[in-house]
């Protein structure tokens, strides 16, 4: 119990002193237009242009939205300009506030609150659609997290549920490559390589992260129908050392299969 605990207290520890996706408005001052703007040209342009086509975020107009982790409210921002009803809950006080502030300063309406994904303050059947984007690999009990989202969803409900792929690039030639050829497994724990995936300056928290391949990622959802499991987020640095020689067709041939993120699509 205590383990589980202390995971959860170094999330909330990780993304209060440093919130996901800050770093993207560096040096402009938080809660202002430029800060947010800046923050969603970070995301969608630069980071992760494929986000916005592969979630839908246009898809669930007049439709109750759950988001799992919802940050500092980027995309749970996009399911409300698109005419989404959205919830959201999160662990992070600092997510709370900032979201709260960008959802009041573009007079949009959130419901959003601080809780565990784990045990959803909600009823059943209560969501359209739940979301989550590269959250619940930092969740103790992973499954536990998907079993809440089938029961908030509503009969029909979709889940959209992305994590970290470990049959990725990333994970082969950036992440393993650094923990034996730099010999850093002499010198830290296997998860506290993990834990580097998320390093912020501001910040000595070493969050959980669990990385998952296609096929173990699928099996968790199990109890839902027309269950996809697609791969997404492949870039040359992606691939350590060969970075400067991989050539650019082969890098968008081999996202399919090893990007960064798995995405799960699914219906209740």
């Amino acid at each position: 119990m205590n383990a589980i605990i202390d995971d959860k207290q170094e999330a909330i520890k990780q993304w209060t002193e440093d919130p996901c996706g800050k770093i993207g408005a560096k040096g402009l001052k938080e809660g202002t237009h430029e800060f947010y703007e800046r923050i969603n040209q970070n995301r969608y342009e630069e980071y992760a242009p494929w986000m916005k086509k592969v979630m839908g975020f246009i898809q669930f107009k007049g439709k109750k939205v759950l988001e799992i982790g919802f940050g500092m409210g980027t995309d749970l921002f996009q399911f409300a300009s698109n005419g989404s009803e959205v919830y959201g809950i999160d662990l992070s006080p600092k997510h709370l506030e900032i979201s709260q502030k960008r959802f009041n300063l573009y007079g949009l309406k959130a419901n959003l609150q601080l809780a565990d994904a784990e045990n959803m303050p909600f009823e059943n059947e209560t969501f359209d659609a739940v979301y989550s984007f590269g959250v619940i690999h930092h969740t103790p009990n992973m499954q536990k997290t998907i079993e809440e989202t089938y029961r908030v969803l509503k009969p029909g409900g979709k889940a959209i549920i992305s994590v970290y792929n470990r049959n990725s690039a990333h994970y082969y030639f950036v992440l393993m490559a650094k923990y034996i050829l730099f010999l850093r497994f002499l010198r830290e724990s296997y998860r506290r390589t993990l834990s580097r995936i998320e390093y912020r300056e501001n910040s000595d928290a070493c969050p959980l992260v669990i990385l998952s391949s296609k096929k173990e990622y699928a099996k968790r959802f199990s109890a839902f129908s027309n269950v996809t499991i697609e791969c997404h987020h492949l870039h040359a640095h992606d691939f350590g050392l060969f970075k400067k020689i991989i050539p650019t067709s082969w890098v968008k041939k081999l996202e399919s299969k090893l990007g960064w993120y798995l995405v799960a699509k699914c219906t209740k």
